[in-house]
């Protein structure tokens, strides 16, 4: 298994290579032990790809031509979500996306699994590589909010990191891959590195940003363009190598989204006939497919601005 393999020194190759020997020993197997495989053989293509990335990049390279460059995958695994929130969003130069990356440890999450609770601490940071994850805080009667949607590519407790301690949980709407860096690894690199404390504190902002948003939107508006809105910021936060996409993976069901937008499900059930039936937006086997963009923002008032970030260090 996984654990005793020896994975420094590994080529590209050889890691693509276990990665397929383990999907083809879970085909005959069944339960715990195929789950475990399976596990495994994602965690080695991460390796494969981030392997395949530091190789081919030069950390004295810069400039945004070049780091645009690199976020094309080279094989299973699309690093482009979390390179493009380093370099574009956290303004993280080439350099120090490598020294970050260098001392990440891989965790392959389940649905609904739990990656950190409220009250923990010290905390480590948490970057969602791919998948679907949300943040939560649990009220006195034991109910919880829903306060925050995490994409691929996005750092999931930027501001508790800084803290030292964990102000919200976090669990997963769908499988992912989540990196984790440990406070005793990173701080050592921050001292050398204080770019990534400035990326650290503005992707804080960021989120900050969001938040306020959502306190707008859910406080004010009435709920077909709460639930608009909400599937306009999905659309907007999955472009991935700013290229404009309208078919995003959305795996919230009802009861999640009603969770987010505090209605019940039957409201949100009756609000998304709406939308379908204005030929504005449709959900296929755990994906949003937007049909009218347009007609989609105006019915939410969205507007974008709120989600963009000036050019960092790392875009030249």
């Amino acid at each position: 298994m996984l654990h005793r393999l020896t994975l420094k020194g590994r080529s590209y190759e050889e890691l693509r290579q276990l990665a397929a020997e383990r999907r083809t020993l879970a085909t005959s197997e069944e339960g715990h032990l195929r789950a475990l495989l399976l596990n495994e053989a994602a965690l080695l293509d991460f390796y494969a790809e981030l392997r395949a990335w530091m190789e081919r990049t030069p950390p004295s390279e810069g400039g945004a031509q070049f780091a645009a460059a690199t976020l094309a995958p080279s094989g299973a695994f699309d690093l482009s979500p979390l390179l493009g929130t380093l370099g574009r969003r956290m303004g993280l130069s080439i350099a120090d996306q490598q020294a970050l990356l260098s001392i990440v440890h891989v965790r392959n999450v389940v649905k609904d699994e739990m990656i950190i609770e409220e009250g923990a601490g010290p905390v480590p940071l948490l970057l969602l590589c791919s998948g679907v994850a949300r943040a939560t805080r649990t009220l006195e009667d034991g109910g919880q909010q829903i306060v925050a949607l995490c994409l691929p590519g996005d750092p999931l407790n930027p501001g508790d990191f800084i803290l030292g301690r964990s102000g919200i949980s976090i669990s997963t709407f769908s499988p992912a891959l989540v990196l984790s860096v440990s406070a005793a690894e990173l701080l050592p690199i921050l001292e050398q590195r204080p770019a990534i404390v400035r990326g650290l504190w503005r992707e804080t902002a960021w989120r900050a940003s969001v938040q306020r948003e959502w306190l707008i939107w859910l406080g004010r508006k009435p709920a077909e363009a709460r639930l608009a809105h909400l599937l306009c910021e999905i659309a907007c936060r999955s472009v991935s190598s700013r290229r404009e996409t309208d078919d995003v993976e959305f795996p919230l069901t009802q009861r999640e989204l009603g969770d987010v937008l505090g209605l019940s499900t039957v409201h949100v059930n009756r609000v998304l006939q709406q939308l379908r039936n204005s030929k504005l937006v449709d959900f296929s086997r755990g994906r949003l497919v937007i049909r009218d963009r347009a007609g989609l923002y105006q019915a939410a008032e969205f507007d974008p601005a709120y989600l963009e970030i000036p050019a960092g260090e790392g875009n030249g």
